[in-house]
């Protein structure tokens, strides 16, 4: 948590932070970025830092993916990414913003009210003597809500193994915030600091995270999945964002996603444009792309709930499937809500499905896969991992459901399976 409210100044990094700056210059390359009325500083080694730019106030940064929330004090904190998107190794460009919506000029005391306590944007954060902001970022594998927080695990964005030079303590009492913008006076607590105005947000790209510990500490790409970014600020405000980094790759009307188990999943229609009432055929499959037999143990990283492959779910099978009306790509199909391709009223009667899976044992090359459960050591099945579903509409209604042909339109298909991996195409009505 930030603890340490900032001053940002040429003289603050001068005087606080001059010898160590020498001593760590000796053992990394340094990038400074200076200050301006408008900026914020930021001194850190390239290889355990992301990249900080100074930015100016604006209206928008990244228009594509961006969430905000508005707090009491007439604050509006604003998270935004550069895309919904990423290939492995991309720079995820990040971009935080607060910015006063009030017309008439804000005075803000500082406070220590944040929501989440493992923010940062910078070594220093988590460094000796702290340095913190009046926001900060976290970002987890996998796709979690506000409220799934205290279980998640946030990833390590920084090389904590060799600390950086950080200044001391900066005393602050406030933001003066002009009418309508993001620019403050940092209000000092002290005679030793002048107050300074700054546009209180900050640029990053971020592209991977560290795992291990000292000396054994290693940068990873952000492996393919589903990811979920937040940004929180000191006065209480949170906002949650999600990204999907993905090897897939699209053709008319089929899409392929590779995972790090070995594993390529499948999604593929039988055409790209229908007519109303005409029946859609989707195949979905799951392949092991080694040349060895690959046991992967079970898992429950879904990047989307609800998926299915028939009325019973998705069977035995580590995959499923949902239908959309509109337009989504992989990194907004969380906001859209699937439509009933089975009737909700119906009975059914579902084949043997096993409970406790806790490994598929893939044959080489292949999508046949032999499933064990925990209790058993010899498989309980030996089964194709591939599924068809074929449908002409959606079920609409709850005490009397009633089948509805795709009327004219675009239509999203995802499939998705356990270790999160995650395919999207699109079909038209005409």
């Amino acid at each position: 948590m930030f603890k340490v409210k900032w001053l940002l100044g040429i003289c603050i990094l001068y005087l606080l932070g001059v010898l160590g700056l020498i001593v760590y210059a000796i053992i990394t390359p340094v990038t400074t970025t200076t200050s301006t009325s408008t900026g914020i500083v930021s001194t850190h080694a390239v290889s355990s830092t992301p990249s900080q730019t100074t930015t100016t106030s604006s209206e928008n940064f990244n228009d594509v993916n961006s969430a905000s929330s508005t707090s009491a004090n007439g604050l509006t904190l604003s998270l935004s990414l550069n895309s919904t998107i990423y290939q492995p190794g991309q720079d995820v460009s990040i971009v935080i913003d607060i910015k006063n919506t009030l017309s008439v000029e804000n005075d803000v005391p500082v406070s220590d009210s944040w929501v989440y306590s493992d923010l940062g944007l910078g070594p220093c954060d988590n460094g000796p003597g702290g340095f913190g902001y009046p926001y900060g970022i976290a970002i987890f594998q996998e796709n979690y809500t506000s409220s799934e927080l205290p279980i998640a695990t946030p990833l390590a964005l920084y090389d904590y193994s060799v600390p950086p030079p950080c200044p001391g303590p900066m005393p602050s009492t406030a933001f003066d915030f002009k009418p309508l913008s993001d620019i403050a006076t940092i209000i000092s607590g002290s005679s030793s600091f002048p107050d300074s105005s700054v546009a209180v947000n900050t640029q990053l790209a971020e592209a991977g995270y560290w795992t291990g510990v000292s000396p054994e500490t290693s940068k990873h790409d952000f492996a393919p999945g589903v990811y979920t970014i937040i940004d929180g600020d000191e006065w209480g405000a949170l906002v949650v964002l999600h990204f999907t980094v993905s090897t897939e790759t699209t053709d008319g009307n089929s899409a392929t996603s590779l995972s790090n188990d070995g594993l390529r999943l499948s999604l593929s229609i039988d055409a790209t444009t229908y007519q109303p009432g005409q029946q859609v055929t989707i195949v979905i499959d799951e392949t092991n792309t080694q040349l060895k037999t690959n046991n992967v143990p079970a898992s429950d990283k879904w990047p989307l709930n609800g998926l299915s492959v028939s009325s019973c779910g998705t069977l035995n099978f580590p995959f499923g499937m949902a239908v959309y009306q509109g337009y989504y790509t992989s990194g907004n199909i969380s906001s859209g809500t699937p439509l009933k391709l089975y009737d909700p009223l119906a009975p059914y009667g579902c084949p043997a499905i096993f409970a406790a899976i806790n490994a598929y044992a893939f044959q080489s090359s292949s999508d046949i896969a032999a499933i064990f459960q925990i209790s058993n050591t010899n498989p309980v099945s030996t089964e194709n991992m591939n599924a068809e579903v074929q449908t002409t509409g959606y079920w609409v209604g709850t005490s009397s459901a009633a089948l509805t042909n795709f009327v004219p339109g675009v239509y999203t298909i995802v499939g998705g399976d356990e270790w999160g991996a995650l395919v999207v195409v699109h079909f038209t009505v005409s």
